[in-house]
């Protein structure tokens, strides 16, 4: 299952509140860099991950009164995404770590701080994207450890 067009734009603003762009213009929100299609996908390998989302994201836009969240203005959105937040803290919490690391990963907001956005191992080297396909018979597998 995946979003819809106007899903996405809304979880892009939604990530603009979770990181905001600076004030100053030289950090990037993390709406702006993207970022909502790669969580999606990020999310999808979790079970009932993507459905958590899908109904966060209808109640931002039910306490919006059936607006589109995206296109309010960001006070609007600030006190949408409190009150939400305040009534079921799933749907931020569950989208704080993937942000981070994906934000965190991105060149604009590696160059926004300062950094090179060059892999840190020294050289320079690129490693190449890791396949999670590899993990496949490792999940697939039972556990042979003992539950505490």
């Amino acid at each position: 299952m995946d979003l819809n067009p106007s899903e996405i734009e809304d979880l892009a603003a939604l990530l603009d509140e979770i990181i905001p762009p600076s004030p100053d213009g030289q950090m990037p929100g993390a709406g702006e860099l993207g970022l909502a299609s790669r969580i999606v996908r990020e999310l999808g390998v979790q079970e009932g991950a993507l459905e958590q989302l899908r109904k966060g994201l209808d109640s931002l836009r039910r306490e919006a009164g059936e607006q589109a969240f995206a296109q309010l203005p960001r006070a609007r959105r600030k006190e949408i995404v409190a009150t939400v937040d305040a009534r079921d803290p799933a749907l931020v919490a569950g989208l704080l770590f993937p942000t981070w690391v994906a934000y965190y990963e991105h060149p604009r907001a590696l160059a926004g701080l300062g950094l090179k956005s060059t892999p840190p191992h020294p050289g320079g080297y690129t490693l190449e994207p890791f396949d999670e396909s590899l993990l496949a018979p490792v999940r697939a597998r039972s556990p042979f450890y003992r539950k505490c």
